[in-house]
């Protein structure tokens, strides 16, 4: 299922025009929502430079038209949103790829840029307004956003995704959209965390908010109880979390007058939330009291629970198969790591020389200009960033002794370490969530194992590495 949208973007109050094209497309492209570059994927035009050559192509535009809007489309923006859990990022990537060349047929430049830094997977697809014979412009239309949304649809069923059915005669609730295949989120961590201390049969309601503050949250009091769970970045209020688990219901559950329900069974919990064992008596002598170490013992009962069942299903043996299987995950992971890099520093060499043909055959006329001048001083002066982009470009071509590849040559290798460099991210997303629930194992079986637990900047390594 996906959600679309179209926007025009405009050129902002008191800011060029390259100025306004550049603050759009680094937010798009923006590393640490991108995975550091790798969910970007170009039609007609380079990641580095999409800015510059959007608006190369629209003064081209006026230069040979002679049209000039005050209220100037310089490019389009769409946005394509991914039911939670139902896609990776690479393939909506390569889903929005198809959108974007459905929908445009080839004329028109565009960038796709894959976000996962929100709950749900959502591609920006920018695309120039501009054509790329510079002759004509994207028309808007009243039926545009339709048209994306039809040619949305098709895509996701081509890929058996689920398809937003009527979504005219009513709107659904973030939840409702989310469907089964929802993760948890900061409101059902909070609604576990009560579920648990409930289970410890507080003797008040104030004893049971001192077990959720000992559980790592935040409370708020004042007109309605708010709190805050752990990681979480604002406080939520009870009410919000169900009849369940408003005041009311929870002192009526404290005082036996009413059984508790929990919103989210035990039993639905996924393999990858497989606890980690606590180190109990640590936490006691850093002053934790009597509540917290029910706690800690409930949660080491069900964490040692939790991992053998994850054993017996998996057809894992013994701690020794554990390691060989963690040790082969690991082997893996590192082999495509060390694809994805390979690729990504040829896929930089090609876009350099890329450029480097594109700024010879830019530069090459107003270089000769240059020469025949008499290397004029005054001319350079004119023409200074034309003709040093033109002596780069030859430094390059020198450097390879006449053998410069063609640009076709280099845009065909390029796709093809893209698509590889795709693959391997497709094999790397499904070896993480393994290895780091094989890892949450072993250190439960390596506790149970060893009479000390290994040191915190031993524990600190351990996840780092597998990030």
């Amino acid at each position: 299922m996906a959600t679309t949208r179209i926007m025009p973007m405009h050129i902002n109050q008191g800011k060029t025009i390259a100025q306004c094209m550049k603050a759009r497309v680094d937010y798009v492209k923006n590393p640490d929502k991108t995975e550091d570059g790798s969910l970007i994927s170009t039609f007609a035009c380079t990641a580095q430079s999409a800015d510059h050559e959007f608006v190369m192509a629209r003064n081209e535009y006026i230069s040979f038209t002679g049209k000039r809007r005050k209220d100037e489309v310089i490019a389009y923006q769409l946005r394509q949103s991914f039911k939670p859990g139902e896609v990776t990022p690479e393939e909506a990537n390569r889903i929005g790829y198809e959108l974007a060349s459905r929908l445009l047929g080839g004329e028109h430049a565009f960038l796709v840029a894959t976000h996962t830094d929100r709950h749900h997977i959502h591609n920006h697809i920018v695309f120039c307004a501009t054509t790329l014979d510079c002759k004509r412009k994207y028309q808007n239309r009243w039926n545009s956003s339709r048209l994306v949304a039809e040619i949305s649809d098709q895509l996701c069923r081509e890929h058996h995704l689920s398809v937003v059915q009527h979504p005219q005669n009513r709107t659904v609730s973030y939840n409702e959209w989310q469907g089964e295949d929802a993760g948890l989120s900061h409101r059902d961590h909070l609604r576990m965390i009560l579920d648990a201390a409930l289970r410890m049969q507080p003797d008040g309601f104030d004893a049971l908010m001192q077990l959720i503050e000992e559980a790592g949250c935040r409370i708020k009091r004042g007109a309605h109880i708010s709190m805050k769970p752990p990681g979480g970045q604002r406080f939520i209020r009870l009410e919000s979390l169900g009849a369940e688990y408003s005041e009311a219901t929870l002192r009526s559950a404290i005082d036996g007058q009413h059984v508790h329900i929990p919103r989210i069974p035990r039993g639905d919990y996924t393999a990858i939330q497989i606890r980690r064992l606590i180190d109990i008596e640590a936490k006691l002598r850093e002053g934790k009291g009597r509540g917290f170490q029910i706690w800690a013992e409930r949660n080491n009962i069900d964490a040692v629970a939790q991992s053998v069942i994850f054993l017996k299903e998996h057809q894992i043996g013994s701690i020794e198969e554990l390691q060989a299987e963690l040790q082969s995950l690991r082997a893996e992971r590192n082999n495509l790591h060390a694809a994805i890099r390979q690729s990504k520093s040829r896929m930089d060499e090609i876009n350099h020389l890329r450029q480097a043909i594109r700024d010879y055959r830019r530069t090459k006329d107003v270089y000769r200009q240059y020469r025949e001048s008499g290397w004029s001083s005054r001319f350079y002066s004119e023409h200074r960033d034309e003709i040093e982009a033109h002596k780069a470009a030859q430094a390059v071509y020198s450097s390879h002794e006449g053998q410069m590849p063609t640009l076709r040559e280099l845009t065909a290798e390029y796709n093809a370490l893209q698509a590889q460099r795709k693959r391997d991210y497709a094999a790397l997303e499904e070896l993480k969530p393994r290895i780091t629930t094989l890892n949450h194992v072993k250190f439960n079986f390596d506790i149970l194992l060893r009479d000390t637990l290994p040191e915190d900047r031993d524990l600190q390594i351990d996840e780092h590495t597998e990030r």
